[in-house]
């Protein structure tokens, strides 16, 4: 009894890993923008052919991940970016050492994240993580949005690591966290720019295949190295 129990719960938990997949995938390609309507309890349970509990574990999953809040009807909308609507406003009279400073503090953190992320990550945060990696490669290759797309990457990852406080900070700090953002590649060859972002792309990529693998250790080097590339990168900035 207690072995078929075991299964039915791992059964329900695969449900809810789908539906968690799917309304991410949603909100990833644009389907779903902030502020949409995702879908009542008893919408979601129709929609995918389930109980209202195996919703819940769904739902409850995005919510702590902030992909969706609850709206006024008791439905769920999908969630503002974090940091609210004037995350990415480029804040005034910044400087490069306002930017090296910020990052010599995001050394610790987020390499301690990363390796956290490794350890402790769900499959619907990883699939989160995933969505924000793919993201930036768009991004990159479009040479436009790579900035808010590297934001929500690192915030992914924090979100992952399980310290609230972790995330918290990425949440507040904002736009200051992604050089890009508060200062412009330099005036050089388009090939130049190419390499900086293809670098990054690669960089993103080992990160997420050790958070994959739950491969703490190698998770937190390689944050700290990616880390390191933007502290060379700034050097060869100018502000705006």
């Amino acid at each position: 009894m207690s072995q078929s129990m075991s299964r039915r719960a791992l059964w329900m938990q695969k449900i809810a890993d789908q539906i968690s997949h799917s309304l991410t995938e949603r909100i990833a390609d644009g389907t779903l923008s902030p502020g949409d309507y995702a879908g009542s309890r008893d919408d979601l349970a129709a929609e995918f052919i389930t109980s209202g509990s195996v919703v819940d574990r769904a739902i409850e999953a995005l919510v702590d991940e902030g992909c969706l809040v609850e709206g006024p009807d008791g439905g769920f909308v999908v969630a503002e970016p974090m940091g609210g609507e004037n995350a990415f406003e480029l804040p005034k009279g910044e400087t490069l050492a306002d930017v090296r400073a910020i990052l010599e503090m995001r050394l610790g953190l987020e390499a301690v994240g990363a390796a956290l992320a490794a350890e402790r990550r769900t499959d619907a945060q990883l699939d989160v993580i995933r969505l924000a990696k793919e993201a930036y490669e768009q991004a990159a290759k479009r040479g436009e949005g790579a900035a808010q797309a590297d934001f929500r990457f690192h915030h992914a990852i924090a979100a992952a690591s399980g310290n609230q406080y972790l995330s918290d900070l990425l949440n507040h700090l904002g736009p200051l966290l992604i050089p890009r953002m508060r200062l412009s590649m330099p005036r050089g060859p388009e090939a130049g720019r190419d390499e900086h972002l293809q670098r990054s792309v690669r960089q993103h990529r080992a990160i997420y295949d050790k958070i994959e693998a739950k491969d703490s250790d190698n998770a937190r080097i390689l944050m700290r190295e990616h880390l390191l590339s933007a502290l060379e990168l700034i050097d060869t900035m100018s502000v705006d």
